[in-house]
């Protein structure tokens, strides 16, 4: 949980958002101030936590949404 704390950006890439306590780091990471993201088949059990959502196979959502951040960095 501590590594949460230093945070700007948490990704949760195919979870069910139903085991903590993993479960618990979207909401840990977001108190921190983190940008939060679930990229996932489907919502998972947490996804009102996440401040932005994509569905989909993540061979397809995780690929668009890292090209989407390099693009902003660059």
């Amino acid at each position: 949980m501590a590594h949460l704390a230093g945070t700007d950006l948490f990704a949760a890439i195919g979870t069910s958002g139903q085991v903590y306590p993993a479960a618990a780091f979207v909401q840990e990471a977001a108190f921190a101030g983190s940008h939060t993201v679930e990229l996932n088949l489907e919502p998972s059990a947490v996804v009102s936590d996440f401040a932005e959502t994509r569905f989909g196979p993540a061979t397809r959502v995780v690929p668009v949404w890292v090209d989407g951040l390099l693009s902003r960095a660059g």
